[in-house]
């Protein structure tokens, strides 16, 4: 028998073992809580080992079929095809930017967190036989919710009856005399219930879930909590490697299908059948795949692009060999808590697609979240390797500037009382001469600790103070994140310097090696040293192509010959037939990731004119991005106001339509994503019939779930056709509906013929525009798909931020709009259709989420909006009177509270 044959028979040997010990432990734990009849029973039960007399012949038939289907169809080879290119991956040496702390943590977890927390401190995991031996040697205590352990060893301990439980309370206080312990739940929101007892034994709580810190400290008497995201093990997570010669096409996704989560399941087809029509393939490597438990059964259709689960350890491994992989979000309302994967797959160069999260579209914009299979193809085929690439080290430098597990244990500490600093170590740039443009590109580097010098002030005795050094050399262009990137490279590395060994060079790459161990040094012009290393005599003397032992080199990006080429230059153009305009205030990670992103996929980019307007951003990564974004492509112009802000994206919304060249405009907020194609298709429409000045579409309202919010419908359903002529009677037979100004397209000459301007300082002003050009607009024509996707649920949005700004910003508003509807003849129409509605469900319902200090303040203003329009109300509503009434007595926690029983929080 070969070595082959001998592996082969090892690994199924111990395929079976792990089989036979899962099915041992599940048949006692259904024996104690099932009876025969419970239909959950047949799920955990493997059926290669029950009789057949367990299940309906019906059931028993279709268990026996899939199996065997299976076995034809799926990829069971599949780790041993790829194995020996995954041993030849290379491994993290350490990390030379981040010491081991020395400090000794015990620790109750799943695989995922352990490996995560690994090598960071002395780590040691407890279980229930060995716990005692530790006595007296920690520092504190994490215990993680966890469903089984590193080994079962604590399987049951999400089962609060479970006597495992108990032996875990045993243990906490058999610690709590000597050290703190600190509970951190990686399962809230949904689980909170489930492993709140252990929280309420322990000295201070942490969670992934910022909704929930109130609670744990309102249900964990004296206990602090915090929030605590996941991050990435720089020893474990990191991209070394991922620039092999074994890319494949497919889509990976590492993980489970679960039959319990409908909406998952609706998710998972989507995101498949998208990735399949993109003609990129799939590949699934099945969490489940030897359980045999028909709960975790893919369906039938995706069996040949199975393989089964290997080792956590490898699945890193595997990772980088795809370009992208899939994630999938159970939970998908929660601020902050969303799935490990999304930090741990960035780390490994994957680029991701995932179904809607909140939090994840908080936190990392860069990850594509899709709402439809039609748009997955449009996302994929939009790359090409270039963009592939860039969007891949975009992932890496996100999780490796400030997402370690570094970082987050700095900060448990910390919160423990135990004294700790983060690591922030300082480089110096070092240059012949200080120019202009030298100093300029050193001032744009987005990392923060630098110092800019001369050559002749580089000596030994700096090494006290800095850390790095790299050097510039005015042939290059350097860019925003060069120094972060290589600063990066040190973390996951224990190296001695850091290098780009491939570059751009006249808008074409110089290839050379990337995300692999080096020992020969191209040009010290495009790397950065760790300064303990060497003798500033020795760094200043190194030459070109030099022989320099343990080196890591990264990407291409970020330095470039010469300045003023880039490798995504589009053709300038002069007749353009689209102005889009993009109003930006501090929110350039979205205008980046979002907005622009989206753009990039249209088949009219090249003919959009896109107009940035940034309205005074105080944000240093805002303005990195938009003065990026106009270097890089020359459809792009930008103008900058510099006073700090104007509170509203009326003003650059205004200024964009001076700027404006193209016949006709639109304009998309940077934390929306056009759609769809669809801004090419509202342009088609005017290329049929020249005479429309206005082309509408719809939006999809993406938050806790999908809304279409449909212009299209009401029109048809009171006009009769597509095409509007009477827009004043479309006006009022919809009620004075309004559609967003970023779903649709419109003549320039519109606005600025009737000098119409958006209202500035205010809030809302889009719906009252929408009405100034439908009224002004001679021929609209509205079509049946969605222009935009609108992300409801971001962050300190304007409509998710209840203070009494949020009511300023609409009294402004409202003292327009009435002098609108008086001017129109339509305040009457208004006042008898609208008015009640809008101030009870718009306004009032705002009330439960004002905050204390503004609470009076708020409500004044509220009042103040009232009494603009009371001279007009027609028809009494018994909300607005108490309202009225309760304003006027100065009774407002009573309003509050009233308010908070008419509209209780979503559970």
């Amino acid at each position: 028998m070969n070595n082959k044959s001998i592996n082969k028979r090892l690994q199924d040997l111990e395929r079976l073992k792990k089989q036979l010990m899962d099915e041992i432990l599940m048949e006692k734990n259904i024996v104690k809580s099932l009876s025969k009849e419970d239909s959950t029973w047949r799920g955990f039960l493997n059926p290669a080992r029950i009789s057949t007399s367990r299940f309906s012949t019906k059931d028993n038939l279709f268990l026996q079929q899939y199996l065997k289907e299976r076995e034809k169809l799926a990829n069971e080879s599949f780790f041993e095809e790829v194995k020996p290119i995954l041993d030849a991956i290379p491994k993290s040496n350490g990390s030379r930017f981040f010491g081991k702390l020395n400090i000794n943590i015990g620790i109750i977890a799943d695989e995922f967190l352990f490996n995560s927390f690994d090598g960071t401190a002395n780590l040691f995991y407890l279980t229930r036989e060995n716990y005692k031996q530790y006595k007296g040697k920690l520092d504190f205590l994490i215990v993680a919710t966890t469903w089984r352990g590193l080994d079962n060893e604590w399987r049951g301990l999400g089962n609060p009856k479970s006597p495992v439980r108990r032996e875990l309370f045993t243990l906490l206080e058999y610690f709590k005399e000597d050290v703190k312990v600190a509970f951190y739940s990686k399962e809230d929101p949904v689980s909170y219930e489930r492993f709140l007892g252990i929280a309420q034994r322990c000295d201070v709580v942490f969670t992934t879930a910022s909704e929930k810190v109130k609670e744990y400290e309102k249900d964990c008497k004296d206990t602090k909590a915090y929030l605590l995201p996941f991050g990435v093990n720089p020893h474990y997570h990191n991209p070394i490697g991922i620039r092999n010669d074994y890319k494949k096409e497919e889509v990976l996704f590492a993980g489970s299908w679960y039959n319990k989560y409908p909406h998952r399941q609706k998710d998972t087809r989507m995101i498949f059948e998208g990735v399949l029509e993109s003609g990129k393939g799939l590949q699934i490597l099945d969490r489940n795949y030897y359980l045999n438990n028909i709960d975790y059964f893919f369906p039938e259709e995706y069996l040949e692009y199975i393989s089964p689960a290997i080792s956590h350890a490898y699945v890193q491994k595997v990772h980088k060999l795809y370009n992208w992989a899939i994630n999938l979000n159970s939970v998908t309302t929660s601020e902050t808590m969303f799935a490990n994967r999304v930090y741990e797959l960035q780390a490994l160069g994957n680029i991701i697609i995932s179904n809607y999260s909140m939090a994840i579209n908080n936190k990392f914009p860069n990850v594509f979240l899709t709402h439809s299979k039609e748009e997955v193809p449009y996302i994929i085929n939009s790359f090409d390797d270039v963009g592939i690439y860039k969007h891949q080290v975009m992932g890496i430098r996100n999780v490796f500037t400030s997402e370690t597990t570094y970082h987050r244990l700095n900060y448990i500490l910390n919160c423990l009382g135990i004294n700790s600093k983060e690591d922030k170590r300082s480089i110096l740039v070092v240059v012949k001469k200080i120019t202009a443009e030298i100093q300029e590109m050193f001032d744009i580097q987005s990392y923060p600790n630098k110092k800019l010098i001369e050559e002749s002030e580089l000596n030994d005795g700096l090494k006290s103070s800095y850390s790095m050094v790299s050097f510039f050399d005015d042939k290059y262009f350097y860019e925003e994140y060069y120094l972060q990137d290589l600063v990066n490279g040190f973390k996951y590395t224990d190296s001695d310097y850091i290098s780009k060994d491939s570059y751009f060079e006249h808008g074409k790459m110089v290839e050379g090696i990337e995300y692999d161990y080096i020992s020969l040094l191209k040009d010290k012009g495009r790397s950065a040293f760790w300064f303990e290393s060497f003798t500033s005599g020795t760094l200043l003397e190194l030459e070109e192509n030099e022989r320099l032992p343990n080196g890591f080199a990264i990407d291409s990006f970020e330095v470039s010959i010469p300045a003023q080429e880039s490798t995504t230059k589009v053709i300038q153009r002069k007749d353009f037939k689209l102005s889009l305009i993009i109003p930006v205030y501090n929110n350039g990670k979205y205008l980046e990731n979002k907005c622009f992103k989206s753009l990039q996929r249209s088949s009219i980019f090249s003919e959009m004119e896109i107009i940035i307007v940034d309205d005074g951003s105080t944000c240093d990564h805002t303005i990195r991005v938009v003065n990026r974004i106009e270097r890089d492509f020359s459809n792009v112009k930008v103008y900058k106001f510099e006073d700090g802000g104007s509170g509203s994206a009326s003003r650059p919304r205004n200024k964009g339509v001076e700027l404006a060249s193209a016949e006709y405009i639109t304009y998309l907020d940077p934390d929306n994503e056009a759609v769809n194609d669809g801004y090419a298709y509202l342009l088609r429409e005017t290329t049929i019939d020249p005479e429309l000045d206005m082309v509408v579409g719809n939006i999809l309202r993406l938050n806790d779930q999908s809304m279409r919010l449909n212009y299209y419908s009401p029109v048809i359903r009171v006009n009769g056709t597509e095409e509007i002529k009477d827009t004043r009677k479309v006006l009022i037979d919809t009620e004075l509906k309004a559609q967003s100004i970023q779903a649709l397209i419109v003549r320039k000459s519109v606005v600025r013929s009737n000098n119409l301007k958006m209202v500035e300082e205010a809030a809302g002003q889009d719906t009252l525009f929408f009405q100034e050009l439908l009224l002004y607009s001679n021929k609209v024509k509205v079509i049946n798909l969605d222009i935009h996707l609108y992300y409801a649920a971001v962050m300190n949005s304007v409509t998710n931020t209840v203070t009494k700004k949020f009511f300023d910003k609409y009294f402004n508003l409202e003292v327009e709009r009435i002098r609108f509807l008086e001017a129109q003849d339509l305040l009457s129409h208004y006042m008898e259709n609208r008015f009640n509605y809008y101030f009870v469900n718009w306004y009032l319902k705002r009330v439960p989420n004002l905050l204390e200090e503004d609470l009076e303040p708020g409500l004044e203003r509220l009042y103040e909006i009232l009494e603009i329009y009371t001279p007009y109300i027609v028809k009494k509503d018994q909300d607005i009177e108490t309202f009225r009434k309760l304003v006027e007595r100065k009774r407002y926690k009573d309003l509050q509270s009233l308010m908070k029983k008419k509209f209780p929080p979503k559970k």
